[in-house]
């Protein structure tokens, strides 16, 4: 592209886009004038993207229709009722419907805080040591999140039955092992053991953006180690963790693996397993699964009230820190901290991972660990096409499709939240891109199904992968635009200025500047938004068409036909094929990364 030319006695010059913006009119004396705008100049960083009220409308449309109409389908439903039957609102208030919700509460609390006893001093060891510099734990510590699940609880029954490994390997100890999994707490620890990824992940970006100037002048000062978390880095870290806690208590609350498995075993029932049995087991009870879904997302929003309410105050820095801050740990902290790195990894890794690979080779579970009873022809039955091949290939398309579609869609949103943040339309958006963090899934599920399939609607995606393709944007949505969001962030409005000043058009800025300054941010979404969508498990259970088959329906069929080894042989599967995509993406990024900064 041809550079902008400039006349020597000042005026206007052209931009890349053919438009001319203001220039300084410079006097023989040297003195330089206020410059001066021609044309239609823009100088703010509204360049970045074209401001255009329909790009914005069309955006609101899409989320609105999106989002925003299945949660109006469930509260239409929970108070009209559906098909001829009437609402099951009043039936709210039994004592079963009241001790459901309370389970539901308790659950997601002690998920909470057994979550944030895991995530938050690995966030901090790798966040402000040396460890960070051991990219492998990172990768360990994703494992959780790229495993089922219903696959977690099953693996950790496996794990602790009657004369199962546990109870070979640890006796008595294996038997209270047992009937400490087989309770609320356990499910608690089992849901914690999947979810505190994301408070880890949360927090640990947190504290990288802790300028390192805060801690160093609180230490000259004479402050204690104890003195600077108490009154520096507790404080600013108010924000993240309540908005990591708010995502934890969520999930917990709309989990349906756990409880329809471990749960349901224990009788220990949830808003999530009775809204599953109202529209599974026959007789069909849409208007019970509607109330019940009413409740689940109006402690949601609840949730979500009293996190605003908590990070009301802005913290008083963002971006990216320029210089990190390194903590040098005492050899007893030290060996604390990979001690407690090493329980973590083995509670959330190590032994739902033995149990996966022992129920994947074992050829009778009623025998005695051996070698003689163990065999690695069920990896290779599975991935026959008439197995579980095709439902890895239909989850993994439908998963690339999705994350392509929720990326695109949530760069927009988090330009337009930039660009708008001052206006109700920015607002807006930005709740409706982040609302299926504070509303389970099974409750947007269930809106799916009210909503499309209404006799009304002249076309609708209702029972084909399109349904799966629009369930599956909306879930991995909340995660791609936080993290696009916090790149955007991170850069310098004086940057894109400059940009403007200096010729750029909106395009030409938003192509050469903006994108690339996005892209970890886009690449990481991108990811988490695959890898969360090749897993689901919700929305592929209760929207998918009879006919097509998915990866996780077909590992939960397995396991209730009782074929657990080809079950946990496809888990292995696709973990390990999660894995190997998120070192080749990180790798990639992280090598670009470099070449840019060099």
């Amino acid at each position: 592209m041809t550079p902008p030319q400039e006349s020597s006695q000042g005026g206007s010059r052209a931009t890349p886009g053919g438009r001319p913006v203001a220039t300084a009119d410079t006097h023989s004396t040297g003195t330089t004038r206020t410059p001066r705008t021609t044309g239609n100049a823009r100088t703010t960083p509204a360049a970045l993207a074209p401001r255009t009220s329909g790009g914005t409308l069309t955006l609101l449309v899409i989320l609105l229709i999106a989002v925003a109409a299945p949660l109006v389908a469930v509260l239409a439903r929970a108070v009209t009722g559906y098909n001829g039957q009437p609402s099951a609102l009043p039936a709210l208030v039994d004592p079963r419907n009241l001790e459901t919700l309370g389970n539901t509460v308790l659950l997601g609390v002690m998920v909470v805080v057994l979550a944030t006893v895991m995530a938050a001093p690995l966030a901090f060891a790798m966040s402000w040591t040396r460890m960070r510099e051991h990219q492998w734990i990172d990768v360990l510590l994703m494992v959780p999140f790229m495993t089922p699940p219903y696959v977690m609880s099953l693996a950790w029954l496996d794990f602790v039955r009657v004369n199962g490994l546990a109870e070979q390997l640890f006796g008595p100890v294996g038997v209270g092992m047992r009937h400490m999994i087989e309770s609320p707490f356990g499910m608690a620890f089992v849901m914690a053991s999947e979810v505190f990824t994301f408070l880890y992940l949360i927090l640990r970006n947190h504290l990288d953006s802790i300028p390192a100037s805060l801690d160093e002048a609180a230490q000259t000062a004479g402050a204690s180690a104890r003195q600077r978390f108490r009154l520096i880095v507790a404080p600013l870290s108010t924000t993240a963790f309540s908005l990591g806690a708010l995502i934890v208590f969520i999930r917990a609350a709309g989990e349906f693996g756990t409880p329809v498995t471990l749960g349901n075993k224990i009788g220990f029932r949830v808003l999530v397993s009775e809204i599953y049995a109202a529209v599974t087991i026959d007789p069909l009870d849409f208007p019970t699964a509607a109330a019940l879904s009413s409740v689940l997302l109006a402690l949601g929003i609840t949730v979500w009230g009293v996190q605003q309410w908590v990070s009301r105050k802005p913290t008083p820095f963002g971006g990216r820190a320029a210089r990190r801050t390194t903590v040098s740990l005492h050899p007893t902290a030290r060996a604390g901290a990979w001690g407690w790195l090493a329980l973590v990894i083995t509670l959330s890794v190590l032994i739902p991972y033995v149990a996966i690979f022992l129920g994947a080779m074992t050829i009778l579970r009623s025998q005695p660990l051996s070698l003689d009873n163990l065999t690695f022809d069920y990896f290779a039955l599975v991935m026959q096409p008439g197995a579980g091949l095709t439902p890895l290939q239909n989850s993994a398309t439908l998963a690339l499709i999705s994350a392509t579609v929720a990326t695109a869609l949530g760069v927009a949103s988090a330009l337009a939240i930039a660009r708008l943040k001052r206006r109700w339309s920015g607002r807006l958006i930005y709740f409706l891109s982040v609302a299926s963090d504070t509303i389970p899934a099974i409750v947007l599920a269930i809106g799916f199904i009210f909503l499309w399939n209404s006799p009304w609607l002249p076309v609708t995606p209702y029972n084909t992968p399109l349904m799966l393709v629009i369930g599956y944007v909306v879930v991995v949505l909340p995660m791609i635009v936080q993290n696009v969001k916090n790149s955007r962030d991170s850069i310098d409005d004086r940057l894109l200025e400059a940009a403007t000043i200096s010729g750029a058009s909106g395009w030409y800025t938003l192509r050469r500047i903006m994108l690339p300054l996005l892209l970890p941010g886009i690449i990481t979404g991108w990811l988490l938004g695959f890898l969360l969508a090749l897993r689901e498990v919700v929305f592929s259970s209760l929207v998918r068409p009879a006919a097509l088959d998915l990866l996780s329906p077909w590992i939960m069929s397995e396991f209730d036909q009782g074929h657990r080894a080809e079950a946990m042989a496809m888990t292995v599967i696709g973990v390990l094929g999660s894995v190997v995509v998120l070192v080749v993406v990180d790798t990639l990024r992280r090598r670009r990364e470099a070449v840019r900064r060099a």
